[in-house]
Formats: structure tokens, sequence, C-alpha cells
């Protein structure tokens, strides 16, 4: 170890100083995630009972050092719960670092490009579909009510549910990863007073999933053939292979929060 100078009995190796460089940067990245959020009092908080604590044992105070100490066991989980929103974004921004994107965009690209040759082969065959794209959340019951597949998302797989002749062309297939979990799913209809009322049941299943989960919903008309994808409670349609291919992907690498 490389030795930079001496402070009394204490001696600062060059390793220290990135150490203190290192948790400076991370201290800073942290205070301006959370500088402007809802959560940034609550964290205020949370570091005066960390440095209360730290004080009562200076100080001797048992009873406050105990009462203290007692609550860092549930920390962690208060911590989690508490920000959940700035904890999210903050993994979603370390995933779309140009070093982690490399290992991930590959196998994003894939799927995308699987679904995609899928959704325009079923347009082209005019053959009605429901597929809901999951990222990160599942809808257990949903999928418990389906018929399981558990297989790996292949063009074919997917044309053969979505063929009419199938017993299993009505309802929704989810997909998951890179696998369709089950088929034949029935989905949450919207309530939603405001929906243009000449649009079909699909549609309607289509926004409801995406009003109830973070699901993206890609539906396939059987009457007109248009593709549409719902996303947050709202609806896109008429969408071409360039503008499905930009909605998908972007939803897939978590670029559409």
């Amino acid at each position: 170890m490389i030795s930079l100078f001496k402070i009394s009995f204490l001696e600062v190796q060059l390793s220290d100083l990135f150490d203190i460089l290192i948790v400076t940067y991370l201290f800073y990245w942290i205070y301006n995630l959370f500088k402007n959020s809802r959560a940034a009092q609550m964290l205020w908080g949370m570091l005066v009972l960390f440095l209360l604590g730290i004080f009562a044992e200076i100080a001797n105070l048992r009873a406050l050092a105990w009462l203290i100490g007692s609550l860092q066991t549930v920390w962690v989980i208060l911590f989690a719960i508490i920000f959940q929103p700035e904890l999210r974004r903050m993994m979603l921004f370390m995933g779309q670092l140009p070093i982690l994107s490399r290992l991930i965009s590959a196998e994003t690209t894939e799927l995308t490009e699987e679904l995609i040759y899928s959704i325009f082969e079923l347009q082209k065959r005019q053959w009605g579909a429901l597929i809901v794209i999951l990222r990160d959340k599942s809808i257990k019951k949903i999928v418990e009510k389906g018929v399981p597949i558990e297989a790996k998302v292949n063009h074919q797989l997917i044309l053969a549910i979505f063929n009419p002749e199938s017993p299993l062309h009505d309802g929704a297939i989810v997909v998951q990863q890179d696998r369709i979990l089950a088929a034949k799913c029935i989905l949450p209809l919207s309530e939603n007073l405001d929906v243009d009322p000449t649009i079909g049941t699909r549609h309607l299943a289509a926004l409801g999933m995406s009003e109830e989960s973070d699901g993206l919903v890609v539906v396939v008309s059987e009457e007109s053939g248009k593709i549409s994808v719902a996303n947050k409670g709202m609806m896109s349609r008429g969408l071409d292979e360039p503008n499905l291919r930009t909605e998908i992907y972007k939803y897939l690498s978590g670029r559409d929060d």
C-alpha cells in the first residue's frame, strides 16, 4: 500500500483517499436522487434518529440507546417500503448505464423481435390477439386462472395459440422475461367512462389490464387488423412496425417511466 501522510498515529494511504472520494460521490448522488422527492423529509428524519443513536451510545443514555437500537432491526424494511419509488428509479438508472445495457440489450432485442414478428403475422392473417407483456411484477391471480404454458416465447407457439381453431385462442397470453406463462387468461375490463364506446371487448380488456397492473398490453383487432398498445391506462391505436417496436423496447428496457 502507498502511504501518503500521517496524522499523529493515523496513517493515510492512497486506497483511503479513493475510498473517501467514492463514498463522497455516492452520498452526493443519493442526495440528488432524493432531493426533490416526497421522501426527502423522511430521509432526514431517519438520519436524525441514526445520529441520536450514536449520541445515546457516547453519552451512555442506556434507555434511549435501547429504544433506538430496537428500531434498527426494522429500519431496513422501513427504508425499502418508504423509499420504494426512489429505489426503483435508482435501479432503473443503474440498469440504463452503458456497461449494463450491453449485457441486457441482446436479450431485450431478441424478445422484442420475436414478439414483433408474431404480432404482424397475426395481423396478416387477421387473427385477433391479446398479449400481456410484464417487466417485473407478476399478475398471479390472472395467470393461475389461465392455462399454464411455461414455454419460451416463440412465434410458432404464439400463432398456434391464437389460431381461431385453437381452444386457447380466446383470452390473453401473459409473457414475462422470455417465457409465455399462460394462455386463455381473462383480463379485467376497463370501467373508464371516457373510453371510446366503439371499441371492442379486447381493447377494453387491454385498457383494464393496463389500469390495474404495470404491464404493456398489445391488441390485434380481428375485425380491422389494427394493432393497439395499452400502457398505464392509455391506449395508442393503429401502430405501424417502427412505432410498435419502439413501444415494446422502451417498456422492456424500463424507459417508459
